[in-house]
């Protein structure tokens, strides 16, 4: 009689697949994955400790646990061949072709942009960025690009949950974007003047589907030195024309779809 092939299998591997299964489904207390998974407290303790560690899972306030921003690493690959970065990928090359400047392109995810893609041009200097990274929504110019396709009632919901500090910040930091969001919807293209980091300036813009809706942005980030505010309307013109022509290879037919180069530059400039 012949042998059936053995099948190896790791126990706390299998426990721990089995609760980000669940996790990608609800949130879930430690003693309901306990219960309704049948792993030990002690072992759901170690395990969900361990995947917090690496920001695959993120605890609330409530003590129950969901799949957190580091998942989305695992889902490189695929992203890749989504048709948005196989599509967005030459535009973006020729954006910064012989320029310092990096681009990023960002998908929305939970109401917050993630980079998928990152392409530099011929700087010395690199960004400490990755794909799968997650940014605010409302001090990055991929975020600002995006938070221009929400109505200005979701946004103010979403930095109402988001926010930290006193009523009177929280206030000035949604008026804030909301300038910057009406900024975008009137030129196209966002300003993310070193809010984020002392020393960084981004330029974003609004990518469409066939629909017309805003589902993902791109952003130009550069050193201030290399970006300077007499620059913001050429560049941002630009990266909005970039962002045009990806849209438009998607299906979105209501835009203009002319120039999308950067002047070039010397690249240690």
């Amino acid at each position: 009689m012949k042998k059936q092939p053995k099948e190896y299998s790791v126990p706390a591997i299998d426990k721990t697949v089995a609760i980000l299964n669940a996790l990608s489904d609800r949130q879930l207390t430690i003693q309901e994955i306990h219960s309704s998974l049948n792993v030990p407290k002690s072992t759901a303790f170690v395990i969900l400790n361990t995947l917090e560690q690496y920001s695959l899972i993120q605890k609330n306030a409530e003590g129950k646990y969901r799949l957190g921003h580091g998942v989305l690493r695992w889902g490189i690959g695929y992203m890749k061949s989504m048709d948005l970065v196989t599509v967005a990928r030459p535009h973006l090359e020729k954006l910064v072709a012989d320029t310092p400047y990096t681009v990023h392109l960002a998908v929305v995810e939970k109401d917050k942009p993630v980079y998928v893609d990152k392409i530099e041009g011929g700087g010395f200097v690199r960004f400490a960025t990755n794909i799968g990274q997650v940014q605010p929504l409302h001090m990055s110019g991929v975020g600002k690009a995006i938070a221009s396709g929400m109505t200005d009632a979701y946004i103010a919901e979403l930095m109402e949950a988001e926010l930290e500090g006193s009523s009177d910040k929280k206030a000035r930091t949604l008026e804030k974007l909301m300038d910057d969001v009406r900024y975008v919807r009137k030129y196209g293209y966002s300003i993310e003047d070193e809010e984020f980091e002392e020393g960084i300036r981004c330029i974003g813009a609004p990518i469409r589907n066939e629909t017309g809706h805003v589902f993902a942005s791109i952003s130009l980030t550069s050193l201030n030195k290399d970006l300077p505010a007499t620059k913001f309307q050429q560049i941002g013109e630009a990266v909005k024309a970039t962002a045009d022509r990806i849209s438009a290879e998607l299906g979105y037919l209501q835009q203009d779809n002319e120039g999308g180069a950067l002047p070039r530059q010397e690249s240690g400039h």
